[in-house]
């Protein structure tokens, strides 16, 4: 616990030191019409879309690129612990660019989850948690989340106002019948956002969900949580992960235990000496050396910004580019 600690810390450095521009490519204005061939991406506060939202407030960020072709499938990414949408824009912006509506979502990730559960004698604890993060349901007295802040109403919310904010963008064909549309959702996250991804995939079904750097392990028992091998909605065909297998927070053997526990397909394949289709392995992992050294960068260079490993030029190494190309298609 000492270590997710540290992380809630830094990010939280992370948070007060450095402020990301407001990128706003709509040159006609809120109203999305006149949409012509371009990158559009905006910045909304959770508290626009629902005046009932008054803590973990920061920005959503949200990317569709009309230059491509779209898929008319929605990809949605949730932050690792203390972590806000804007540190990882490089995986939405990926998104995008191969068709997808996509949004980097703000949701209640504190280190809460794994204070009440990493070392609970219940291995029902993770669960609960992450059903009251994901639904406002309550559940535990280990996190503290209602229905207005739970992921299920947020991401309602901010389709709904972006749906009003840009008509011509099509938003609205995410949500149906006061429902999110799931089937046509790709749902991704990192750490405790892609074990939640993970979890997500279980209570609905999604069109295929993506775990980077996660796992729900009870340290005490030396198990997995009880959520991990039960019976889910989303087939495991959909289910895909990578990994640094020198991961400093989840520890490698454990992450691959839990992926066979839950059925992905495959053996594990290194990016860095592979190219896609992977062998189709839906398990992939990383030694790759991350592009920035401080606190943890194993366990953060699969996807945060800052520690994803880029060439001299600043781009994504083509290894990671063309993983996360994988992933997504």
């Amino acid at each position: 616990m000492k270590k997710l600690y540290i992380i809630s810390c830094f990010f939280l450095l992370l948070i007060s030191c450095k402020k990301t521009t407001v990128i706003d490519s709509n040159n006609n204005g809120n109203n999305g019409n006149n949409i012509t061939p371009q990158l559009y991406e905006y910045n909304v506060l959770p508290s626009a879309t629902n005046a009932m939202i008054t803590s973990y407030n920061a920005e959503h960020f949200i990317s569709v690129d009309t230059r491509t072709t779209l898929k008319n499938k929605l990809f949605v990414f949730l932050p690792g612990t203390t972590g806000s949408p804007n540190f990882y824009k490089l995986i939405v912006k990926k998104a995008a660019a191969l068709g997808y509506h996509a949004i980097g979502l703000m949701y209640p990730n504190s280190s809460d989850l794994y204070t009440a559960s990493a070392t609970s004698s219940d291995l029902l604890e993770f669960g609960r948690c992450r059903q009251e993060i994901f639904d406002g349901t309550n559940q535990t007295t280990g996190v503290s989340i209602d229905s207005n802040n739970c992921i299920k109403s947020r991401l309602y919310k901010l389709i709904q106002y972006l749906s009003v904010q840009y008509p011509n963008q099509n938003w609205q064909q995410f949500i149906s019948n006061g429902e999110i549309v799931w089937a046509n959702s790709v749902i991704a996250g990192h750490s405790q956002g892609g074990g939640q991804a993970f979890y997500v995939s279980k209570k609905v079904l999604v069109d295929r969900a993506i775990c980077f750097a996660s796992i729900d392990w009870n340290s005490s028992l030396s198990r997995s949580a009880e959520w991990v091998t039960s019976t889910g909605l989303t087939p495991t065909s959909k289910l895909y992960s990578i990994n640094g297998t020198n991961d400093e927070i989840f520890n490698y053997v454990n992450v691959q235990t839990q992926l066979t526990e839950m059925n992905l397909f495959g053996n594990p394949i290194n990016i860095d000496a592979s190219t896609p289709p992977y062998e189709n392995s839906h398990r992939l992992i990383t030694s790759a050396t991350p592009g920035f050294s401080i606190l943890f960068p194993n366990h953060n260079l699969t996807v945060l910004d800052q520690y994803v490993p880029k060439s001299n030029n600043g781009d994504v190494l083509p290894s990671f580019s063309n993983a996360w190309t994988y992933l997504l298609n």
